[in-house]
C-alpha cells in the first residue's frame, strides 16, 4: 500500500486532497498489509519523529481506495509500526523467513517511489541478496544527531542490490515464491558515492514477536543485559581473540547478578 504524511497545519490548504489522482504528498512511503481487518506495517521513521503528533496519515490500497489511518502502535527501536485503517477485507501478504536466505538470491522490493505509486499499486525492482547480517549505515542528513541508533546498528539487516528509491522505507521484500522475507528500511547514502546500498529488516523470530506485539497495540520490550560493551582492538584479533570486551557493568542489572 502507499502511505501519505501530511502535516495538520498544511491539511486545509490541500488541493487536490488525499485520495484524488492529482495529489501529490510532500511526504510518502510503503506499507505492507499484515491483517485483513485493516492493520498496516510499515518502518517507524516513516511516522517522522518529532513531527508525529502535528501529522495526518492515509493509506492507499490496491483497489485505489484511500483511508484516514491512525498509529496503533510503534517501535523506534526496531523500526517498525503498526497503522490501521478502517476496512476489513484485505488480502494479508504472505510471510516467508530470512534465515533461509543467502547471499545471490533473486529478491523484489515493492514500494512506492517518489509517490508514484499513491494510487496504490506499487512498483516492483529486482535484485539480488548482496549480503547478511550487515549493519544499518550512518545518518548523514542535517538531523542526524537528533536521530538514535536502532537494534539494526548492531548487525542484522538484509544488503540488497535492488533499487530502494525515496519512498520505498516500509515496502516488502519478497522472494521467489511470494513470501516477504524482509522490510526495507533504509538507502544508505554516503557523500560523495553515487551508488547506495538497500537495506531490509529480515522476517526472522525476533520480527514476528514484534510485530505480533505491535498488532495489539502493545509496546515491544527487549532484554537488558546491563553491560558497556567494546570492540576488541586490532592486536587482541590478531592474536586470537573473538567477541567483545566488557568495560564496566551497571549495578544491579542481569549482568552483575550473574558476576560479570
Amino acid at each position: 500500500v502507499a502511505i501519505s504524511r501530511v502535516r495538520r497545519d498544511e491539511s486545509e490548504q490541500l488541493a487536490p486532497e488525499p485520495g484524488q489522482s492529482d495529489f501529490v504528498p510532500n511526504e510518502f512511503a510503503t506499507g505492507v498489509v499484515i491483517d485483513a481487518h485493516g492493520l498496516i506495517l510499515t518502518n517507524a521513521h516513516v511516522l517522522g519523529g518529532d513531527e508525529f503528533a502535528q501529522s495526518d496519515f492515509f493509506v492507499t490500497t490496491i483497489d485505489r481506495k484511500t483511508y484516514p489511518a491512525k498509529v496503533k502502535a510503534a517501535d523506534p527501536r526496531g523500526d517498525l509500526a503498526v497503522l490501521e485503517i478502517a476496512a476489513t477485507d484485505l488480502s494479508p501478504i504472505r510471510l516467508g523467513s530470512a534465515k533461509t536466505l543467502k547471499k545471490g538470491q533473486i529478491v523484489i522490493a515493492l514500494g512506492n517511489p517518489y509517490a508514484i505509486a499513491r494510487d496504490g499499486q506499487p512498483s516492483a525492482s529486482w535484485g539480488i541478496v548482496a549480503n547478511l547480517a550487515r549493519k544499518m549505515g550512518p545518518n548523514t542528513s542535517e538531523s542526524a544527531g537528533e536521530s538514535r541508533p536502532t537494534i539494526h546498528h548492531f548487525g542484522t539487516l538484509i544488503q540488497t542490490d535492488a533499487k530502494l528509491n525515496l519512498g520505498t522505507s516500509g515496502g516488502a521484500l519478497i522472494n521467489l515464491k511470494g513470501e516477504m522475507v524482509g522490510l526495507t528500511t533504509s538507502v544508505a547514502a554516503i557523500a560523495g558515492y553515487e551508488a547506495s546500498a538497500g537495506y531490509a529488516i529480515p522476517v526472522d523470530d525476533t520480527f514476528l514477536r514484534a510485530v505480533e506485539r505491535l498488532k495489539q497495540g502493545r509496546e515491544v520490550e527487549y532484554g537488558f543485559l546491563g553491560v558497556w560493551p567494546m570492540d576488541l582492538t586490532a592486536s587482541a584479533i590478531l592474536q586470537g581473540a573473538f567477541g567483545a570486551q566488557i568495560n564496566s557493568v551497571v549495578p544491579g542489572t542481569p549482568a552483575d547478578r550473574a558476576d560479570l
